[in-house]
């Protein structure tokens, strides 16, 4: 039958790798595409490629795996063209498409360097990296914090006198003896730390100097550190694509739906990823579903990996362990992945399978897409809120909703530091700031609890950090009533949904929990606090501390407290209240 419009109607508005099969299963063409469903309808419709019609007639079914931007859908098309060789793809015959970072190790002074091959030398690769020109910039910008020779070892040997690279300051000159070796040897593994991803201070460093130069009004100076902030985000972004790891890996990531669970597995070979596999499981009455999973799954897999990492650990993970090793004839390990690429791969599979769960039903998803004029899918959506009583105890929260539903592990608080007075505006720059710069899965939307202020501070900060392409929406309830209204970027007058819409009801509901998240933490900071200050007051301990917060839980200010306030509060006397009152007019005078 071929190609259909009802087959593309239900893929995903997201970046990633799309993968034709026929009516054997057999994977006949892979591509990428920054709008998996866009493309694959541009089938249909307007390519005239020579080979498009033959793709259309052939292809019975499509798969799709989602990755987190374009460069990462790149690497990937590259990594299973090359694994599965589809019969309408052109194989790609050259290994040395991208670039890598090389630092030497075996070296007495060690040197960095851009390379596109790779040897057993010792030496540390980092990479791929797809732009051979922002890898450049990205060493010059890292040369300036982590300043190590990149000349040629025969270079090196005979050189007497700095170079050029000391003279403009990236290069400390060990040739010329200007640095000790140990100082020399603690640059090397701070480069070397923050190139594995362990050292997150980098850009802090770089947008701290760029603040000084512009206060000095030095803006050629900014304008300079600017572009090396942004060659580091458009090169140095986390690969989770391809890697270096031996190993063989699959790693499951889970998503609950209405029908039952969905999950979808990734398959790692030689560090990069070569398949996918996506399941649904109807787990009944049965908690410990993964166990039956895995057992079932591998019963009937061609091979069986040596590390097995999920996001759901087993509760017979012995046993499944030991029936694999047996069954592999060697030893399998399965785990949670805490950190590093093994997180971000388990992040993945549990994205895709959440996205591959939300086309198996009517998807409020698609609504809010349509809505907002969205161009993806928003099945990571997060829901930012300040809570603060004049600036105090200023707090901030974050709800995550993944398809849709709560996923109250991602959910974050936010001590909010450096901000005095009531600035709401400053104080969500600072959160969302220290949100986007970690490595964490970026979300398909930013829902911001606050008005066209809050809005535009939000797309200022995703413009400064170059991510610009996340689309953000407000919320804020008109002047006298409770109806909600929608401010978008780029759009003068609010929005306004229907109540009945799904869509609203989802926008209000995870406003409603960043919301909660809010107040809880701040009224947790605010209780400590006060609980400290009464400790102070003669006569009273912790126990009466905690009664007495909680008889005053519905007065905001304790300065204005008077002892017609504390009357009929348990745990206290009549003393206790003088001196709860008299402590608190001081504090007021103070």
């Amino acid at each position: 039958m071929g190609l259909r419009a009802d087959i593309t109607d239900k893929l995903p508005r997201g970046t990633g790798v799309y993968i034709l099969k026929n009516s054997h299963g057999k994977i006949i063409y892979i591509g990428k595409a920054k709008d998996i469903r866009s493309r694959l309808a541009s089938y249909l419709s307007r390519d005239t490629r020579p080979y498009a019609g033959h793709i259309v007639s052939n292809t019975e079914s499509v798969d799709f795996i989602l990755t987190r931007n374009e460069k990462e859908a790149l690497l990937l098309e590259n990594q299973l063209i090359k694994a599965h060789k589809p019969r309408f793809n052109i194989e790609l015959k050259d290994d040395k498409t991208y670039v890598r970072i090389k630092v030497t190790k075996a070296a007495d002074w060690p040197g960095i360097y851009i390379t596109r091959r790779m040897t057993k030398d010792g030496s540390h690769y980092f990479g791929p990296y797809s732009s051979a020109q922002a890898t450049r910039k990205t060493l010059s910008a890292i040369g300036r914090i982590f300043p190590i020779r990149r000349c040629k070892d025969t270079v090196f040997k005979n050189r007497t006198r700095p170079c050029m690279y000391y003279q403009i300051g990236i290069c400390t000159a060990p040739c010329a003896g200007r640095i000790s070796r140990h100082e020399y040897s603690g640059l090397v593994k701070d480069l070397v730390s923050f190139l594995e991803g362990r050292n997150k201070n980098l850009e802090r460093d770089l947008h701290a100097r760029m603040n000084a130069e512009s206060e000095r009004m030095n803006y050629e100076a900014a304008a300079r550190i600017r572009d090396q902030i942004s060659a580091i985000r458009t090169t140095l972004i986390p690969q989770i694509i391809i890697g270096n790891a031996a190993a063989d890996t699959d790693v499951f990531g889970t998503c609950k739906h209405v029908k039952g669970i969905r999950i979808t597995v990734l398959h790692i070979t030689k560090g990069g990823i070569s398949d996918s596999t996506n399941l649904t499981v109807d787990p009944g009455e049965d908690e410990d579903f993964m166990s039956k999973t895995m057992l079932q799954f591998y019963l009937r897999a061609p091979s069986i990996p040596t590390m097995i990492y999920t996001d759901i650990i087993p509760e017979e993970r012995p046993e499944i362990e030991q029936i694999l090793t047996d069954m592999r004839g060697s030893k399998v390990t399965i785990k949670m992945a805490l950190r590093g690429r093994p997180k971000q791969w388990t992040s993945m599979a549990r994205d895709n399978a959440c996205q591959h769960s939300s086309m198996s039903e009517s998807s409020v998803l698609d609504d809010i897409a349509r809505l907002l004029h969205l161009s993806v899918i928003p099945y990571r959506m997060e829901c930012y809120d300040i809570s603060n009583i004049q600036g105090s105890y200023a707090t901030a929260s974050r709800a995550v909703f993944i398809a849709a539903e709560p996923e109250k592990s991602l959910y974050r608080r936010y001590r909010i530091t450096g901000i005095t007075g009531q600035d709401d505006f400053a104080m969500m720059e600072q959160v969302l700031k220290r949100r986007l710069i970690t490595d964490e899965t970026r979300p398909d939307l930013i829902v911001i609890d606050g008005g066209k202020g809050q809005l535009n501070i939000c797309v200022s900060v995703l413009e400064d950090l170059a991510m610009s392409g996340i689309p953000a929406v407000a919320i804020a309830k008109a002047r006298g009533t409770k109806t909600d209204r929608f401010f978008l970027p780029g759009r003068k007058d609010p929005l306004v949904l229907s109540r009945n819409s799904r869509a609203l009801k989802v926008l209000q509901r995870i406003r409603d929990e960043a919301h909660r998240f809010a107040i809880r933490y701040h009224r947790h900071l605010r209780t400590r606090s006060e609980t400290c200050s009464l400790n102070d007051v003669p006569g009273i301990g912790p126990k009466k501390a905690r009664a007495v917060l909680m008889h005053l839980s519905h007065i905001q200010d304790l300065t204005k407290i008077t002892q017609e306030d504390l009357k009929g509060c348990p745990a206290i006397n009549k003393r206790d209240i003088e001196n709860i009152v008299s402590h608190y007019q001081a504090d007021e005078q103070v």
